[in-house]
């Protein structure tokens, strides 16, 4: 069943039962004197609903307080229509808006358990014209029974929606629920016995001391979420603080962030090249939301500096799914390279100032490890790369040789050397800097030769070699006759020695070995491919393609 149908269905089913109710037991006569006390239990009403108390994911309502002298002396009517009245006008306070399905399924359960209670009490002999005293049992009988089917039509929902049994979560709320049930009953009796005692009066004897109860424990409450706040900031720079690699550290803070909060989701973006990239979400997007929100970073630029709050005005399509919130905080890689860590709320009032300055911080601890692991990075790229081809040095290759080797299964494994026939002369001839940019030239047309799978890496001096992955000995002998051929036809252009420009041409000599047909292991493979390479292809005149024989080893060994 969908959550539009239930919801629609269990509206219908609570307005029958109170329908039902209303008509079938006496309802007390309210009249123009009960204003001021009506006004005064919905201003406390109002209280108790906006200024909610908060455990984790967890609130702490009052309300049930007012909500039984409403409902044992002034009847079930206004009950319904003044809870239901605050209850939607703080959730579209607090959330920016009021989706009308989740808003008709909070009406429908409602309606459901205060009809089922309400039936309850007068079954069991209460009155609304009789006092306390002799309305104990049946109001007892009321907040049970609306406790109990409050749960069981919640359950109900889970498992319509999700198919399965009553969820973890929704145990946990049951407990959590009861407690504040049972403090919200007490205080309901002493409001009830004070207004059965000095009307008007005693209602506001006990109405100032809870609105300032209600306030400090508020406050309490916002002072304990600021302790766990930073307690979890503390906990998360820990871990990240000597994290270098930017990808762990990006995917640690989007998995942990949006557990501070409720119902939030956490995206890092990246500004690389005037182009913001998304380098970790939360597994809770899906990704037309992070297209959403790429679409608005793309409008609405973020401040590169300070952390940005923007609450109920964001574009549509991230309205459409459901976020009213959005937190963006930056950092620094470089100049060139700034982040941004990105929060997404359902709820307005869900970031508020100790927020702002617990991601600050995380901002700045997120700015050093961010360029520590840049810095990390490019030394790494600067070890395992040669710098004048930007091809992958001899260090490289043997770590990738061993993993390829690790990888095989049935897949042959081939492998090419090459060598840059005379280049000495080209050196001697033209100078070093011609030597360079034939070895540059070279390695980006290698590079534009072999397939996306192959890797290419500098061997040492005018030494190249190709791992080619899943390639026969044939497949490889016509990757390495490509190559051999784009070198014969390519005319290099290179300075010379007097500053000018010209065209010179140069050949390669190309060894190849496979395994497992030819090699036992990775170190013979490179020694195979090298020996082809020598006595195939050098000895033979160069500018030969040469596949390994068993020849080359014998001939060695003599």
């Amino acid at each position: 069943m969908t959550f539009s149908r239930l919801a629609g269905l269990s509206t219908a089913l609570g307005l029958a039962l109170l329908v039902t109710a209303l008509f079938r037991f006496t309802q007390p006569v309210v009249s123009l004197s009960d204003a001021p006390i009506l006004l005064a239990l919905f201003v406390l009403y109002a209280m108790t609903e906006f200024f909610r108390l908060k455990r984790n994911q967890f609130v702490i309502s009052l309300s049930l307080s007012v909500d039984l002298l409403i409902f044992l002396k002034f009847g079930l009517a206004p009950v319904v229509l003044m809870s239901q009245f605050i209850i939607f006008f703080a959730r579209w306070y607090q959330e920016g808006k009021l989706e009308f399905w989740k808003a008709l399924a909070n009406s429908g359960m409602f309606l459901l358990a205060a009809g089922i209670a309400a039936t309850a009490f007068y079954l069991t002999g209460g009155s609304h014209h009789t006092l306390l005293h002799d309305n104990y049992i049946p109001l007892l009988t009321y907040i049970c029974v609306h406790y109990l089917a409050n749960h069981l039509i919640l359950s109900l929902y889970f498992r319509s929606l999700n198919g399965t049994q009553i969820q973890t979560y929704l145990l946990l709320h049951m407990k959590f629920d009861l407690f504040s049930t049972l403090f919200a009953t007490s205080l309901g009796v002493v409001v009830i016995l004070l207004y059965e005692k000095d009307g008007l009066q005693g209602l506001l004897a006990f109405g100032l001391p809870l609105v300032l109860c209600v306030y400090v424990f508020k406050l309490f409450n916002d002072l304990y979420r600021s302790s766990s706040l930073f307690r979890n900031l503390t906990r998360l720079t820990g871990y990240f603080s000597g994290e270098l690699a930017a990808d762990v550290m990006f995917g640690r803070v989007t998995k942990e962030l949006p557990k501070w909060f409720d119902r939030v989701q956490c995206v890092i973006l990246v500004r690389e090249d005037d182009q913001l990239v998304v380098r970790s979400q939360s597994d809770g997007l899906t990704q037309a939301e992070v297209q959403a929100l790429e679409a608005y970073l793309s409008v609405y630029v973020p401040n590169p500096e300070a952390p940005t709050l923007r609450k109920g005005l964001l574009n549509d399509a991230l309205l459409r799914f459901g976020y009213n919130t959005l937190l963006i905080s930056p950092f620094k890689g470089t100049e060139r390279h700034v982040g941004f860590c990105c929060l997404l709320g359902t709820k307005k009032s869900e970031f508020d100032a100790t927020t702002l300055d617990a991601i600050s911080i995380l901002a700045n601890q997120l700015t050093v490890s961010y360029r520590n692991a840049m810095r990390y990075a490019n030394m790494e790229k600067q070890s395992l790369y040669d710098e004048l081809t930007q091809l992958p040095n001899h260090r490289f290759l043997e770590r990738r040789l061993a993993e390829e080797m690790e990888r095989i299964t049935d897949a042959p494994l081939s492998l090419l050397l090459i060598d840059l026939d005379h280049f000495k002369q080209v050196n001697d001839r033209y100078g070093h800097l011609a030597g360079n940019a034939v070895l540059e030239r070279a390695a980006r047309l290698f590079e534009e030769t072999v397939r996306k799978s192959d890797f290419v890496a500098r061997y040492g001096g005018e030494e190249f070699l190709v791992l080619l992955p899943g390639a026969s000995v044939e497949i490889a002998t016509e990757i390495a006759e490509a190559i051999r051929g784009r070198m014969a036809a390519e005319k290099f252009e290179v300075p010379t020695l007097e500053g000018e420009m010209l065209h010179i041409e140069t050949t390669v000599s190309i060894g190849v070995a496979a395994y497992p047909s030819d090699a036992e292991d990775g170190q013979q493979l490179l020694r195979y491919a090298d020996r082809a390479m020598y006595y195939g292809a050098k000895r033979a005149g160069r500018n030969r393609v040469a596949v390994y024989r068993q020849d080359d080893t014998l001939e060695d060994e003599q």
